[in-house]
């Protein structure tokens, strides 16, 4: 799988030393690492790793996490596409993650020997692969880890920037199975040093979840949990 291009995806806002560890673990696992700059001060440089990554400024407040998702998903399949590759991933990280030597590699690995648009990591000690084809809830030990996962980048999925905040990485999931699946991968778990920090920081962000689960719900006829 060494040939295949690969990106890695990276929104941020002030998170600059968390963010540095987050690009140390994963810059010699891609070509590429897009940095999304949602108004960090100061800015992300990107100087310290020599134009392997390149940092995009968006900033937006509130933000809407699935714009910029999007924003560096595109970038990826730009940086595919001029690169000539007919095959790519992504890997979609937040900055407050570590991931282990050999991780994007691995995913990519399990993910193309099936049919599978969508891989990501078992966080609580599975011992078997799971591939998830049906847009409905499962254990929420299986469910996607929307802090780390890897795209099929020419299979073109997307955030769906309705749900501002939170539930659009679940409608990620769920689209992903119909589209082929979403592969539960084990023994490649990340760290996750600062999950929902800012949610519980920012009254409007944790409004803005319980419209996004009600988006979720309208889309779907029912929710991941």
């Amino acid at each position: 799988m060494a040939d295949l291009f690969r990106a890695a995806v990276i929104p941020t806002r002030n998170r600059h030393d968390m963010l540095a560890d987050c690009i140390n673990s994963v810059a010699d696992q891609v070509d590429r690492v897009i940095i999304i700059d949602n108004g960090s001060d100061p800015p992300i440089d990107a100087d310290p790793w020599y134009g392997k990554v390149r940092v995009v400024w968006a900033p937006m407040d509130p933000p809407n996490i699935s714009t910029l998702w999007n924003t560096g998903l595109a970038l990826a399949d730009a940086g595919a596409h001029r690169a000539g590759a007919q095959e790519w991933d992504i890997a979609v990280l937040n900055s407050d993650v570590v991931v282990p030597p050999g991780w994007v590699d691995t995913l990519s690995q399990w993910m193309r020997v099936g049919p599978a648009v969508l891989a990501y990591p078992d966080q609580h000690g599975g011992s078997h692969l799971i591939l998830h084809t049906k847009a409905e809830p499962i254990d929420l030990r299986q469910r996607i880890t929307g802090f780390a996962y890897l795209l099929r980048g020419e299979a073109g999925l997307r955030l769906d920037e309705s749900m501002a905040w939170w539930y659009s990485d679940d409608d990620l999931d769920w689209r992903a199975r119909e589209q082929g699946g979403a592969l539960l991968v084990p023994g490649l778990a990340v760290e996750h040093r600062a999950p929902n920090v800012s949610t519980h920081e920012r009254p409007e962000l944790l409004e803005q979840t319980g419209r996004d689960r009600a988006t979720f719900a309208r889309k779907w006829g029912r929710t991941p949990w």
